[in-house]
């Protein structure tokens, strides 16, 4: 059973629910906030959200059934527990996941997932999951990713509460789905991935290269390959997206 917790205003949601885990027993708490003061997004990037317009909150699961090894089998059942709800209210021709987990609408990034976790020997422990999803804010900074917001699209508001508690039960099934058939959240990733399969423009080390997207490696790293069929393999940061 999930535990909601709501703030009015908190430093990061991802970063309170680190602090609780040394006093208590976090698993299954999900803890929201209408304004995050030093919100942050992969890399270490800050994340825009204008105050109770967007869902910024962080769920935390137990992962003890994971290999750490595989730990990036959880970046990709996330994003999916997130997509399928967004199914519901957009076109899902439309959505796909940005390798690592963004969530973009066609070239436009709607989502952002950041994810934090322990390890205990060499299994997962408790993961931290961070996510922000942008739903009634209507302006965004000019940022390379493009945000859009669910209003954006489709000229409606969303009712927050109801939204996010249908996002974190999803990903708690997502979760399960991953520890009964791992397989298909790896298929399931793969069918809704960005660019997968396709040439595009990737900029790596300051040069343009025209690469095509062939996989996912058992670490999370891209896997890809030139016009001359030369293999390559990127962490993040690595490989920049041309949008």
């Amino acid at each position: 059973m999930l535990q909601y917790h709501h703030f009015d205003q908190i430093d990061s949601t991802n970063a309170y629910l680190q602090r609780q885990q040394s006093e208590c027993d976090i698993h299954n708490w999900v803890v929201s906030a209408d304004e995050q003061t030093a919100g942050k997004g992969m890399g270490n990037n800050s994340w825009e959200s204008e105050v109770g317009k967007n869902l910024t909150f962080s769920l935390a699961a137990d992962m003890g059934f994971l290999p750490a090894e595989r730990q990036f089998q959880l970046s990709k059942a996330v994003p999916l527990g997130i997509i399928e709800v967004l199914d519901g209210i957009l076109p899902p021709e439309k959505l796909s996941i940005k390798w690592p987990n963004d969530i973009y609408y066609e070239s436009h990034k709607l989502a952002g997932i950041l994810i934090n976790s322990t390890i205990k020997a060499n299994m997962m422990d408790i993961s931290i999951i961070g996510i922000g999803l942008n739903v009634n804010q209507m302006h965004f900074q000019d940022w390379p990713t493009r945000p859009i917001s669910l209003k954006m699209i489709t000229g409606m508001d969303y009712d927050l509460q109801p939204l996010l508690e249908q996002i974190a039960e999803h990903i708690i099934i997502k979760v399960e789905q991953l520890k009964n058939d791992p397989t298909s959240i790896e298929q399931d990733y793969l069918k809704r991935l960005f660019r997968y399969r396709t040439w595009a423009e990737y900029e790596v080390k300051g040069k343009t290269m025209r690469l095509f997207i062939t996989g996912i490696d058992p670490f999370g790293r891209l896997m890809m390959r030139d016009e001359a069929d030369n293999p390559y393999c990127f962490d993040i940061k690595e490989i920049k997206f041309l949008l």
